[in-house]
């Protein structure tokens, strides 16, 4: 592994120690769903969407401006958060660009932050089971 690389996963697991729910009473919320945010630095952000009748039905997190999500309907999927324009901020939103199949290095990102992040152990690891980055020694 290069040293760029061990920086990297070093900041990324910085950012999942640095992850705090957000109160829920700020949260945008729908009859019969129920949304959790965890943010962190640097645009580091989980989000989680519950449905009062199915449970989970989506996790959507972003970091380093990679994005790992998982839905009901989808299944998981990998891709990257395409900057908006600062110029345009009322315009010109940032959206997501997914891969054609999951990426090994936006999934390992995802890992590292999960496995880093201080707080609600029990829903984290629930995240890392539904996204598929259990490893055998966990």
């Amino acid at each position: 592994m290069s040293a760029l690389h061990k920086a990297l996963l070093a900041s990324v697991a910085d950012k999942g120690s640095r992850l705090r729910e957000v109160r829920k009473d700020l949260l945008r919320q729908k009859p019969g769903q129920t949304q959790r945010w965890f943010q962190g630095p640097d645009g580091c952000d989980l989000f989680l969407w519950y449905d009062e009748r199915r449970g989970l039905s989506q996790i959507q997190l972003t970091v380093e401006q990679r994005v790992v999500e998982w839905t009901l309907a989808e299944g998981l999927r990998t891709g990257r958060v395409v900057a908006f324009n600062p110029l345009r901020p009322l315009t010109d939103q940032s959206r997501l660009e997914f891969d054609a199949r999951p990426d090994g290095d936006a999934l390992e990102l995802a890992r590292v932050l999960l496995e880093s992040a201080q707080g609600d152990e029990l829903t984290f690891m629930l995240v890392r089971k539904q996204l598929g980055l259990i490893r055998k020694t966990d």
